[in-house]
C-alpha cells in the first residue's frame, strides 16, 4: 500500500529540508530568507504529490515535554538548557503554549495525544517506553521530538549529540600532548553513548598510542573508583585516562589520589558532557561538552504545528573544554 504524501516525501522530490517545506507551505518562507524559486519548487512537488496541510488544532499550538525527572538535564550545559529553553522561547514568540508533566507515564496520556508536538527525553533503560510513546504520538497526529539518544525506525524529529566526535576530540587532543599510554573508562556495556565515545577515541588512538581499557560501570563515582583503583593496584601507569562521563572521571581522580598520583603532574584526566555540578572540581576538569548551536531555534521552525509529523535528525557539536586536569606527559612515552 502507498503511502500518503508527507512533509518527508515533499521535502525529498524537491530536495530540500522538511523545515523549508514547512515554512513554504506555512507562508512563513519570507522571513527565514528562502527564495522564491525555492518556494514555488516546493508548491508544485506538493501539488503533485497532492499533499495536504492537516486541519490545525483548536486553540493555540502547544509544546508538551515529558521531563522523566532527572534524565533531562535543565541547565545551560544538557540538553534540557540548551535545547529545550531556546526552543520554548522561539515557539513562545510563535504563539504557541508550553507544559511540563513531571511524571514518567507507561502510557500515552490524553494530555500527551491532545498537544501539537510531545518532548520525550531518551535514557539507557527508557529507550522502549519512549519509542512506545513516540509511536502513540505519531499515530495520533502529534510530533514527537526525542532528546537524548536516537531510536531507529520512528517517524521523530531527533536529538542527540555527536558522541563518536567527542570522543575523537579527546584523542586528538591527548595525542597531541604527547600521550601515549592511556587509559578508557567505559560506562554501562551497551549503551549506546558510551559506545560511541569509546569508539571514536579508539578511530584515533590505536594506531598510535598504547590503549588499556580499564572495563565498564554505571555513569557513577563509585563504579569508576572501583575500576580505576584496581587496575592501579596492579600496577599500571598510563600518561591519561579518558572517562566516557564527567562523573566517573570524578571517581577517577578520587582513586587516582588515593594512590599517591597527582593530575595532572603524574596522570592527565578527561571527561565528557561538561556538567555544570562538577565545575569546582579541583583542578578543573577537561572534558567534551555537546553545544546546541542554535538547534533550539531550528527545531521551532519544523514544529509546524498543522503538519502531519515528519522524521528529522539532528546533532549537538561536540567542543573541547581545556582545563587544569591534562598536561603534556612528564616523561617520554
Amino acid at each position: 500500500m502507498k503511502s500518503p504524501p508527507s512533509l518527508a516525501s515533499v521535502a525529498k522530490a524537491a530536495g530540500v529540508s522538511t523545515a523549508a517545506v514547512s515554512l513554504v507551505l506555512s507562508g512563513r518562507h519570507k522571513d527565514y530568507g528562502l527564495s522564491q524559486d525555492t518556494a514555488e519548487r516546493i508548491k508544485a512537488v506538493a501539488d503533485k504529490q497532492g499533499y495536504q496541510r492537516p486541519t490545525r488544532r483548536r486553540g493555540p499550538p502547544r509544546l508538551h515535554v515529558l521531563h522523566f525527572e532527572d534524565l533531562v538535564r535543565m541547565d545551560d550545559r544538557g540538553l534540557g538548557g540548551s535545547v529545550l529553553h531556546p526552543l520554548m522561547e522561539a515557539l513562545a514568540v510563535q504563539g504557541w503554549t508550553a507544559s511540563i508533566d513531571t511524571r514518567l507515564p507507561d502510557e500515552a496520556t490524553a494530555e500527551l495525544l491532545s498537544a501539537s508536538a510531545v518532548v520525550i527525553p531518551v535514557n539507557h533503560g527508557f529507550d522502549a517506553l519512549a519509542k512506545k510513546l513516540a509511536q502513540a504520538a505519531a499515530k495520533a497526529g502529534v510530533q514527537p521530538v526525542m532528546l537524548g539518544r536516537m531510536i531507529d525506525g520512528l517517524t521523530a524529529i531527533q536529538i542527540d549529540g555527536d558522541q563518536h566526535g567527542g570522543g575523537r576530540l579527546a584523542a586528538e587532543f591527548l595525542l597531541g600532548q604527547g600521550h601515549r599510554h592511556v587509559a578508557l573508562v567505559a560506562g554501562i556495556a551497551g549503551d549506546p553513548h558510551s559506545e560511541a565515545r569509546i569508539a571514536g577515541f579508539l578511530s584515533t588512538a590505536q594506531r598510535s598510542a598504547k590503549i588499556e581499557r580499564w572495563g565498564e560501570g554505571k555513569f557513577t563515582v563509585a563504579d569508576a573508583h572501583r575500576l580505576v583503583a584496581a587496575q592501579l593496584a596492579k600496577g599500571s601507569r598510563p600518561t591519561a585516562i579518558f572517562c566516557v562521563s564527567d562523573r566517573m572521571a570524578l571517581g577517577a581522580l578520587l582513586a587516582l589520589r588515593e594512590a599517591g598520583l597527582a593530575v595532572p603532574r603524574d596522570v592527565s584526566l578527561v571527561g565528557f558532557d561538561d556538567q555544570a555540578e562538577f565545575a569546582n572540581v579541583s583542578p578543573g576538569l577537561s572534558t567534551i561538552r555537546l553545544v546546541a548551536d542554535g538547534i533550539g531555534e531550528r527545531l521551532a521552525t519544523l514544529l509546524e504545528p498543522a503538519t502531519t509529523p515528519s522524521s528529522e535528525r539532528l546533532l549537538l557539536t561536540a567542543r573541547l573544554m581545556v582545563r587544569g586536569s591534562t598536561s603534556v606527559p612528564r616523561t617520554s612515552p
